[in-house]
């Protein structure tokens, strides 16, 4: 078993590094410290995405069928993005969280991937 520190793995690093921490499953624990928004939008075909954030405030723009939807999400919360949904990820003030992508990512620059 291996014990990590987060925070002093995030303190070690650049801001904006992705950085994987722990094996899980075969698939690794993510952790980052951003601030912006993500240029673009990126969808997970096979798997959810869960998020859980450590600091400061995260804010994710879902593509859903009625249109975009714009969730925010504070220090201690935690979500999951279904499979299958488009979705923006940003910090514009700053986070610092743990994601879990077991599956595939794809990215699009266009202004609605699902067109």
């Amino acid at each position: 078993m291996q014990v990590i520190d987060l925070m002093q793995t995030l303190a070690n690093q650049p801001s904006g590094s992705f950085i994987d921490t722990v094996k899980f499953n075969g698939h690794s624990f993510g952790v980052t410290d951003i601030t912006g928004v993500s240029p673009v939008w990126e969808m997970h075909p096979d798997t959810d995405e869960y998020f859980y954030i450590i600091e400061g405030e995260f804010e994710l723009v879902l593509l859903t069928e009625s249109g975009p939807e714009t969730h925010s999400a504070a220090a201690g919360c935690s979500f999951v993005v279904p499979k299958g949904l488009w979705h923006k990820p940003g910090a514009p003030k700053g986070a610092k969280f743990i994601y879990f992508t077991p599956g595939q990512s794809l990215h699009s620059d266009a202004q609605d991937p699902r067109l």
